[in-house]
């Protein structure tokens, strides 16, 4: 049991040493795109998605998919699990993700998300959130895709908490499309809940080989399918 508990702590600890440079290696690659006209967003999307497969790919995360993700710009809500959850979507989804505020604070990851183009939003500050309404509003005029988790917190239950309506009123007045899915983890304890640590949770679950998820994009609103 001893020698299990070591090897796990050792393949956490690999993992999190190569996290960290991935992410500082992130940064001036994203500083660069910035710099030249005409191609930001562009860059940031294809830079972020080959970022995303590689810490994927780093923590050992198998994703089962179920149904096709649409060629036109959506907006994509669903359930919220854990930390991770915009990376099971990003890996395949080009789109701006909204995030709590607390995330833009974390070292390294906080500032390579701003560079990534995230929006972060304070959740109980109704003149906050009107402001990422905005932003989100200008995005999907400019044709791009949004992706948040409207129950505005992560949770273990099986069904689905309350959603927060203002990007439904963005989506009815941009006529945009809105793209559900459905995201869990095989193991519940996998879950980032409660009061847990990220850095807790993190040497915890990811001194296991592999954490499996399976991720489902239903139709969205005026489709037949997608």
């Amino acid at each position: 049991m001893m020698m299990k508990t070591v090897l796990r702590y050792s393949l956490a600890t690999s993992r999190a040493v190569i996290l960290v440079i991935l992410v500082t290696l992130i940064i001036p690659v994203l500083l660069i795109g910035s710099w030249i006209p005409g191609v930001g967003t562009w860059w940031r999307h294809r830079v972020r998605r080959l970022w995303i497969h590689m810490i994927l790919f780093t923590l050992g995360i198998y994703i089962r998919w179920e149904g096709r993700i649409p060629a036109h710009p959506a907006i994509y809500v669903g359930n919220h699990r854990a930390y991770l959850d915009p990376l099971l979507l990003m890996r395949e989804v080009l789109a701006v993700p909204v995030a709590k505020k607390e995330m833009a604070s974390w070292p390294l990851i906080g500032f390579a998300s701003r560079l990534s183009g995230i929006f972060f939003v304070d959740r109980e500050s109704p003149k906050d959130r009107q402001k990422t309404l905005h932003k989100i509003t200008a995005a999907v005029r400019a044709g791009e895709s949004i992706l948040l988790f409207p129950e505005g917190t992560t949770h273990a239950g099986r069904e689905v908490l309350p959603f927060r309506k203002g990007v439904f009123r963005v989506a009815a007045e941009e006529e945009v499309h809105i793209i559900p899915f459905a995201l869990d983890f095989d193991d519940p304890a996998d879950y980032w809940i409660d009061d847990d640590t990220f850095v807790a949770h993190f040497f915890r679950r990811f001194g296991h080989l592999r954490t499996y998820v399976h991720v489902a994009i239903g139709p969205g609103t005026g489709q037949s399918g997608c």
